[in-house]
This record gives C-alpha cells, structure tokens and sequence, in this order.
C-alpha cells in the first residue's frame, strides 16, 4: 500500500497507472505535511521539469536513471542510487528513453529541518548508493497511510527526518572510510564479523592481504592501537552490550564473543569498569 495524500492522490495514481505525456510536468503536490512520501512511474522519455524544488528531497532511482538539470550543472541519477535536492534549486529530470522508470521520494520541509542537519546535507554528494538502512526508511513511510490521525502523521514525519539523517550519515561514514587504506578497511571489518573466533595477527592479516608487520603500523598509524588491542576492545565493548541489555549468562557471553573462557571475560570488565560482571550488570538493570 502506497502512501497518498490529499488533493495529489488522484494524480499519483494516474501517473502510476496511465501513460504520462512525455513533457509531463511534476511541480510538488501541495499539502498540510511537514513529510511526503511517494512514487510514480514514468514511460519511456518522460520528463520533470523544469521546477524550483520546495523541499529537501530524496529521490530513489527504482528501476532506469536519469539525467537531471540542476541549475544548469547536470548529474546522472543510476538505478539503485539515492539523490539529494536541495531547497531553492531549479531542477529538470530526463528519464530513460526507452524503458519505464519508477523512482520514490521523501520530500520534508526547510521548517521541519533543524540548522545543524541542514548543514551536515549541504555537505553531502548530490548522489549515492542506495543502501539498504535508507531504502528501508523510505518504504516504511510509502507504507503508511497519509492523514489518517495526528500519530500517523507524527510518525511519518520522523521516518522523513530519519531518512535525512541516514542520508548525512552515510555520506560521512563513506567518507571517512575511503581516507582509510584498504587494507586498513578490510582488517577491521574481518575482526568486526569475526570477533567470537579464534583470532590472531597472522589470520587478520592475511584476511587484509598484507604482512602482519605492515597491518601493525596501518592500525598504529590510523587506529592509534596495535590489531591486538583493538580486537579485545571491541569484544570486550560487545560484550558489555550484551550483558547490560540481555539476560545471557557471562558464559554465554564469553563464548560468543571471543574470549578464552568465563574468567577471562570477567578480568578484563574488572580492569574496565572497577566491578564484576554481574555488579555491571545489576547496576544497568537497577538504574533502568
């Protein structure tokens, strides 16, 4: 189920059903919502354009692509990509020429956007990849029925701000990876995925496709920490999660997360946080 809202139901649903003129015009529908979700389906050589676009918008390239005008820069929207229009800017989309092209959208209003968010999105690339966290949010809010009560509408506009915000996320966690080597990249997402095996220098390195020498001065370098130290670091970190948030025995915790046996893990949250285990856990569970 779609969401559609207000006096541009019809027309969406036209321009899903019905063959759009090819020099279709899509000005944004007018509406109470500080959030929109939609989608519509294009025919081959649709066209959108050319608008000054109102919100801050998402558009998810579904199925084809387009080329897209923005103030006289043009930038090509892939299958499988999510694109960023910015408040203000005069917009002009060309769709595939000769297949249909469906693309979804979230658009939010400037009010609904705090100063610090607009910041952080005047910073991201027009374009990225679409990755499944965001993607996810936008098919939850084409899932909810518009207007129907004053907590649906709350709700959307949260997962519209969310979207935004995965949106900057991604963005900045992208970029901070790609100034990382490879083979830095590579190690700590192999120790990531593998923290309840047994693990060591020569294994991660391998997996990272350089010398364990070489891996030692990459996370001194980058990490600030030796491979070892950050492996316990984080099995430590996750077992501490699960023993503040699930009702797992310190056995069971141990096991599945790396370390030797019970006693081991138990030593390290002492040197950590000053107490046991189970006083850890106490403490977390009484404050809540």
């Amino acid at each position: 189920m779609r969401f559609e809202i207000g006096d541009w139901r019809t027309e969406i649903k036209r321009h899903m059903s019905e063959p759009m003129p090819y020099n279709a015009q899509c000005e944004s529908p007018i509406s109470n919502l500080q959030v929109v979700f939609g989608d519509v389906t294009y025919p081959p050589g649709g066209v959108c354009g050319p608008r000054t676009q109102a919100d801050y918008q998402l558009v998810v390239m579904e199925q084809g692509e387009a080329e897209i005008d923005i103030d006289g820069d043009s930038i090509t929207l892939p299958e499988q990509h999510v694109a960023l229009m910015l408040p203000g800017r005069r917009e002009h989309y060309r769709f595939t020429a000769n297949a249909p092209t469906h693309h979804s959208w979230c658009a939010v209003r400037p009010d609904a956007v705090t100063p610090e968010l607009a910041l952080r999105l005047s910073a991201t690339p027009r374009t990225q990849v679409l990755t499944p966290r965001l993607h996810g949010l936008i098919e939850f809010g084409l899932s909810l029925p518009g207007a129907s009560s004053t907590s649906a509408n709350g709700l959307i506009e949260h997962i519209g701000l969310a979207a935004l915000h995965e949106y900057a996320f991604e963005s900045e966690t992208s970029h901070h990876e790609q100034a990382q080597p490879q083979a830095l990249r590579l190690a700590r997402a192999y120790i990531e995925s593998h923290l309840a095996e047994q693990l060591d220098l020569k294994i991660i390195a391998q997996a990272a496709y350089v010398t364990p020498q070489y891996l030692i001065r990459l996370f001194q370098q980058h990490v600030g920490e030796t491979p070892s130290r950050y492996l316990w670091g984080l099995r430590l970190g996750r077992g501490v999660e699960l023993l503040r948030e699930t009702g797992l025995s310190v056995a069971e915790i141990a096991q599945r997360t790396g370390f030797k046996n019970p006693f081991h893990f138990s030593r390290r949250v002492k040197a950590q946080y000053h107490v046991p285990p189970k006083v850890l856990r106490k403490q977390a569970w009484d404050a809540k």
